[in-house]
């Protein structure tokens, strides 16, 4: 038996796994997909302690097992990221092809060894092919995890080798409980969607940065083209331009997000300038245009999980909503 689940929210998929490690059942490749920052990684390392545990509750914490584990030196514990010698953010056909080889080996002391690939979705197509015969048949008392926020970037051929857990966001009134044992204001949680990882990040000082950027973003749409790519320019000469274009395209996202909101007669926050400007958006948007730029911010995100230029990525999705908007009719 648990000794709690170990994330806020998501009770039915942490409830789901552990009842097939308890019967044996747990399948040799799980694909746990879900938005960023709701604990996917977090409760992919608990099951692995959880089910080499062998103490009455579980995972103890304290056995020789989930020391290591905790400590994360475990030798029957693969984690795979970026490959750190490559300068574009992706799993490596290097890295897929030397899993290979340890795998080969005997596991050193854990029964069940676990491998998880965070995150999956930069397998490219070679390190990805490389991987399917072991994916499918994997040695005996070997899983694979595989943790992604872009399950539409891994090929169709991984996603049918796997079961597929999804994660969700976390309902607000759960976020809020979560936030005041963390002493994190109510703003702050309802800020992060859903994200308790996105709530701890703004809690550290992200917040600021966004809010600039949201500033910034609103700004630059409905300007003439010449002023929205003096906006991209600039932000693509950050040092972590990077880093601030995918801060721009979540805020795309989270400002999408709210016309979808206003579209069903719901209220959001925000001063009142801005709420009604998002209401001609979400009137001119929806529910075609939303559409298709949701598919924009997600094209957007695969292109800067490739390193594609910040400035050429921001410019796209930004033309786009400007092109989507002033095209649109009103209703």
């Amino acid at each position: 038996m648990p000794t709690a689940l170990p994330l806020v929210g998501n009770p039915e998929a942490q409830t789901r796994m552990v009842h097939v490690a308890d019967t044996g059942r747990l399948h040799h490749a799980c694909l746990f997909e879900g938005p960023e920052g709701v604990g996917k990684r977090t409760f992919a390392l608990w099951l692995a302690r959880y089910v080499n545990c062998d103490a009455p509750t579980r995972p103890c914490g304290n056995c020789h097992s989930c020391t290591l584990l905790l400590a994360g030196t475990h030798p029957d514990l693969i984690v795979i990221g970026p490959d750190p010698e490559r300068a574009t953010a992706v799993i490596s056909v290097q890295q897929t092809q030397e899993l290979l080889g340890t795998l080969k080996l005997q596991r050193h002391s854990a029964r069940h060894r676990f491998v998880i690939l965070d995150p999956a979705d930069l397998l490219n197509d070679e390190s990805a092919n490389t991987l399917l015969k072991t994916l499918e048949e994997p040695p005996a008392g070997t899983h694979f995890v595989l943790v992604t926020a872009r399950v539409a970037s891994l090929l169709p051929t991984i996603r049918s080798r796997t079961q597929r857990i999804r994660f969700g966001p976390v309902p607000l009134a759960a976020m809020i409980e979560w936030g005041q044992t963390r002493g994190l204001d109510i703003k702050t949680v309802e800020a992060a969607a859903g994200s308790p990882g996105l709530a701890l990040r703004l809690a550290a000082g992200e917040a600021e940065t966004r809010a600039t950027l949201r500033a910034a973003v609103l700004g630059a749409i409905g300007q003439p083209l010449g002023k929205l790519f003096a906006f991209t320019e600039a932000e693509g000469k950050r040092e972590d331009g990077v880093n601030h274009a995918a801060f721009a395209v979540d805020i795309v996202e989270e400002l999408l997000r709210d016309t979808v909101v206003l579209a069903n007669g719901k209220h959001v926050r925000g001063d009142p300038d801005t709420v009604d400007r998002l209401r001609g958006w979400s009137e001119a948007l929806w529910p075609g245009g939303h559409a298709r730029m949701s598919q924009a911010v997600a094209v957007a995100r695969d292109r800067l999980h490739l390193n594609v230029n910040g400035r050429v990525v921001l410019e796209a999705l930004l033309a786009q909503l400007n092109l989507e908007l002033s095209a649109a009719t009103p209703r």
